[in-house]
C-alpha cells in the first residue's frame, strides 16, 4: 500500500481543491492510501470529511518560513508517508521542501497554472521563479495541466523536462448526464423566470477571474434585452468591490450575486450561455464543467483554454479585455439560437475527452513510477 499525503493550500472551493479531492476518491484504494491536507476550518474541509477521505489542517501561509514547514514535516514522518503530492505554488514550496530534511519522500508536484508570471510586481516575479528553480532539485516528478504551462516551465526552468508529464484535468462526465434544464423552483427561488436568457459566470473573485468585465457589459446589454439575466456565483477577495460597480451602475435585478455555492449543478442547469473572460488559467473546471453540462461557452482567447475549445466551433474566443467583443458574443448567440445549440453539441463532444478515470489512472501510473525509483 502506497501512503499518499495530497496537500494543498486554500480551505476554500477552487479548481485546485477540485481536483485533489477527486484524485483522492479515485485513487485505487486497494493500491494507494491518500490523505488530503490543507487549510483547516473551511467548506473545503467539510467537503473533505464528508467523502470520507481523511483530512489533515495545515497551515501553509505565503510567508515561506521553516516554523512553517516544521507541522508539515513532523506529520509526515510520524505517518510515514511514501509520497506527497503538491498542488500549486504555496503547496508545492512546502511539499517540496519536506524532502530536503525527510529525502526519503517522494516528491510529485503539479502546476495548476503559473500564476506569478502575469503579476506587474517584478521583484515578486524574480522571488517566485528563483524558489522555483530551488526546488526542482527537491521534485521527482512534475505535472503540468496544459501545453502552454509545460511551455512556459521549461522556458522558466522550474521543471526537469524529463521527469514533467502533461496530464489534462478530468471531471466525472457521467455527473452531467441527466441535468434538467431551467427548473422552475429554482428559478423562481432566484426570482428568475424561465422566459429570461441567462448569462452565467462561476468563479471566485479576484482579478485573474475578471467579473468586471461582464458587469461593465452587462450595463450595455440590460436596456437593450431586458429579458437578458446576469449571475456571478462565487466568492473571493474582490466580491465587495465588485458589488459596488453593480450598484454604481445601476444593473439592479439584471445582475445577482449569489456568493460561493456548493450546488452548482443548479446554476449551470439555468444558464444559457456560459461566460468566463479570464486574464490567465491553467486547466479550470468549470469551463470543462459547462461544456458538459452542454452549454455553449464564451471565454478568453488565451493559450490554455484555446487547447481545450475551438473558436466558432466548440466556443467563442474574447480578447478578455475588450467589453466590445463579449457584448457581440453575447449577442451573437442570444439571436441565433442554431450557432447556440452547435457550439454547445460540439463543445460535449469535445469535453469527452478530459473524463478524471484516466487523468487518474495517469496520475497512478506517476506514482507507482516513482515508488519504483
Amino acid at each position: 500500500m502506497i501512503k499518499v499525503l495530497e496537500l494543498i493550500d486554500g480551505g476554500f472551493i477552487g479548481g485546485g481543491q477540485i481536483h485533489t479531492l477527486s484524485l483522492s476518491k479515485g485513487l485505487n484504494k486497494t493500491l494507494f492510501n491518500p490523505v488530503i491536507a490543507a487549510m483547516g476550518g473551511g467548506v473545503f474541509e467539510e467537503i473533505v470529511n464528508d467523502s470520507g477521505i481523511p483530512f489533515k489542517s495545515i497551515y501553509q501561509p505565503k510567508i515561506l518560513r521553516k516554523k512553517y514547514l516544521n507541522p508539515l514535516l513532523e506529520f509526515c514522518k510520524e505517518e510515514k508517508f511514501d509520497i506527497v503530492h503538491s498542488h500549486g505554488g504555496v503547496s508545492g514550496f512546502y511539499g517540496r521542501l519536506v524532502k530536503k530534511y525527510y529525502p526519503e519522500i517522494k516528491t510529485v508536484h503539479s502546476i495548476h497554472g503559473i500564476h506569478y508570471i502575469n503579476t506587474k510586481n517584478y521583484i515578486r516575479k524574480f522571488v517566485s521563479q528563483s524558489i522555483e528553480q530551488y526546488l526542482v532539485k527537491f521534485t521527482d516528478y512534475s505535472i503540468c495541466e496544459t501545453n502552454s504551462d509545460f511551455r512556459n516551465a521549461k522556458k522558466l526552468k522550474i521543471i526537469n523536462t524529463d521527469k514533467t508529464f502533461i496530464i489534462p484535468n478530468g471531471i466525472n462526465l457521467g455527473k452531467y448526464h441527466n441535468l434538467k434544464k431551467k427548473n422552475p423552483d429554482f428559478l423562481a427561488k432566484l426570482n428568475l423566470k424561465p422566459e429570461d436568457f441567462i448569462v452565467g459566470n462561476i468563479s471566485r473573485f479576484d482579478v485573474q477571474k475578471n467579473q468586471n468585465l461582464i458587469i461593465k457589459t452587462a450595463v450595455r446589454l440590460k436596456d437593450k434585452y431586458p429579458e437578458m439575466k446576469f449571475i456571478l456565483v462565487g466568492n473571493g477577495k474582490l466580491l465587495e468591490q465588485s458589488k459596488k460597480l453593480a450598484e454604481e451602475l445601476n444593473l439592479g435585478s439584471s445582475l445577482l450575486f449569489t456568493g460561493e455555492q456548493l450546488n452548482l449543478l443548479d446554476y449551470y442547469s439555468i444558464f444559457d450561455t456560459f461566460v468566463f473572460p479570464t486574464f490567465w488559467e491553467g486547466m479550470p473546471y468549470v469551463l470543462l464543467e459547462a461544456m458538459a453540462c452542454r452549454l455553449p461557452v464564451i471565454c478568453s482567447d488565451i493559450p490554455s483554454l484555446k487547447e481545450i475549445v475551438k473558436d466558432n466551433y466548440s466556443a467563442l474566443l474574447i480578447n478578455p479585455q475588450s467589453e466590445s467583443e463579449l457584448y457581440d458574443a453575447i449577442i451573437k448567440l442570444f439571436t441565433d439560437r442554431k450557432l447556440m445549440n452547435e457550439i454547445s453539441r460540439n463543445a460535449h463532444e469535445a469535453v469527452k475527452n478530459y473524463s478524471e478515470y484516466f487523468t487518474i489512472k495517469k496520475i497512478e501510473e506517476i506514482y507507482t513510477g516513482v515508488m519504483s525509483e
